[in-house]
């Protein structure tokens, strides 16, 4: 079983960013309300564009704490907080490999179609394990289109 899962310093990285940024916000937020005269059109600008680049970096941070378990023709994924969701091998209906080359290494992002719809992404620089499950993606499903 190959188990790829997102690596610590990712996570470690996203979280603070966000703590941050909220912090940041609820600050601006509280002198919006406390001294409204001071700044005021910056606050009401700068509020609300934290706010989303907030939900953004949440959401990205939760997509890509994907826990992916393949193996013995078996694919489960979950997400943070999220159940245990298991397909077989003949579920995944498409994949495919984009390469992005950058000055010291490649970034490389493997996206996996499966029959529902779904879609999961991994990368080389976000998880472990990136090229046993790219091997065996490879290996026993051959569809694949760019």
């Amino acid at each position: 079983m190959i188990q790829s899962k997102p690596k610590t310093s990712i996570l470690i990285s996203i979280g603070l960013f966000l703590i941050g940024i909220l912090i940041t916000d609820s600050w601006l937020f509280y002198t919006l309300l406390q001294n409204p005269d001071s700044y005021l059109w910056l606050k009401l600008i700068f509020t609300p564009i934290l706010l989303v680049i907030a939900i953004a970096v949440a959401r990205k941070g939760y997509t890509s704490a994907l826990r992916l378990t393949i193996g013995n023709n078996k694919l489960t994924y979950q997400y943070f907080l999220g159940g245990k969701k298991s397909f077989n091998i003949s579920d995944v209906a498409n994949w495919h490999e984009e390469v992005v080359k950058q000055k010291n290494a490649d970034y490389k992002r493997l996206t996996i179609v499966l029959s529902n719809g779904k879609v999961l992404h991994i990368s080389n620089q976000e998880n472990s394990n990136y090229q046993q499950v790219l091997n065996y993606i490879k290996k026993k499903v051959k569809t694949s289109k760019k």
